[in-house]
């Protein structure tokens, strides 16, 4: 980005600046219109699941679904305060889970506005608010890649080649943003174009940030063994093998932009794969079903975080006023 554009974080506190007083409004309407969409798609699944035979198995789902973001949100905590920053939990949790919404609004923009937006509750600066980001995404990615290539290991499959090739690449680029490494480099070069990046978190800790994320897996795992189990006559497919198909048409869906939550790709790819244990016709069927309980853990987790801080800050305030003069 050269002098003259400016850098990305100044467009985005520009395009805050613009929104101002409108942004919560724009917000909750293109977030509205994201998940409509994501529903609308899912109407079959609505319409034709099996809820008298099946809903404890479906909401199993939904609450397994909703550990993954929950998880997120913990590690992104994790990176600011490897950063060195000294954001509170509850903040950077909440802050997390309302950028998590906001992807399903068109282009996923938004999601990085109100990070921007709300940086001095997370106490840093717009250059840590996107370093951490960054740092969030490259542990997402690598996580999943990982998840991914591990499942079919385990499952003795070979993984997707596109799999590997995200994996290794993947694990290349962590390798490199270490301090010790490329990272110092990498942030001269960044600087250079004007993109502050001010912090950079030690190979350690995001090795660490990097195990937690995965572990999440084991829940997005259980969900989907779970729905399918309950859903197909046929033998449910070994736990391993689901989460690393499950991992790959994630990672396919979370590196193609502009759609929300991997909308359409993600499902497609899972659809070529359970299709080869239950045929096309059952597959569709449980994806639409998976996608479904996958969007309603989704708004389930950032439901309950709400919930959960407007309470714990009613509370807070309340404890204030008490020991004040």
């Amino acid at each position: 980005m050269d002098a003259r554009g400016g850098s990305l974080s100044a467009r985005l506190r520009r395009l805050a600046s613009v929104l101002g007083p409108h942004f919560k409004l724009l917000a909750a309407v293109g977030t509205l219109a994201g998940v409509a969409l994501a529903l609308f798609t899912q109407r079959e699944a609505i319409a034709e699941f099996d809820w008298q035979l099946s809903w404890r198995a479906f909401l199993g789902s939904v609450l397994l679904f909703a550990v993954a973001p929950l998880v997120q949100g913990l590690c992104f905590w994790l990176v600011l305060r490897g950063l060195g920053l000294p954001t509170r939990f509850d903040e950077a949790l909440v802050i997390w889970t309302r950028s998590f919404l906001l992807r399903y609004a068109p282009t996923g923009a938004l999601a990085f506005v109100i990070r921007i937006r709300e940086r001095e509750r997370l106490e840093a600066t717009s250059g840590e608010v996107w370093t951490a980001s960054g740092y969030e995404q490259l542990v997402a990615l690598v996580s999943g890649a990982i998840v991914c290539v591990l499942g079919f290991a385990l499952a003795q499959l070979w993984p997707p080649l596109a799999a590997i090739g995200i994996c290794a690449a993947a694990l290349a680029v962590a390798v490199a943003v270490r301090p010790r490494f490329l990272g110092r480099v990498g942030q001269k070069l960044l600087a250079a174009r004007g993109i502050d990046v001010p912090r950079l978190l030690r190979g350690r800790a995001l090795a660490a940030v990097i195990v937690i994320n995965a572990l999440g897996w084991v829940a997005t795992g259980a969900a989907t063994w779970t729905l399918v189990n309950a859903l197909s006559e046929e033998p449910t497919p070994a736990f391993a093998w689901l989460v690393g198909v499950y991992a790959f048409a994630w990672l396919l869906g979370f590196l193609v932009p502009l759609l929300p939550g991997g909308l359409g790709l993600r499902d497609g790819t899972l659809v070529v794969f359970l299709a080869t244990r239950f045929g096309t016709g059952v597959a569709t069927a449980l994806v639409l079903a998976l996608r479904l309980a996958n969007t309603l853990g989704e708004l389930l987790a950032i439901g309950l975080t709400e919930l959960v801080y407007r309470i714990w800050r009613r509370r807070r305030g309340t404890r204030v006023a008490a020991a004040a003069p």
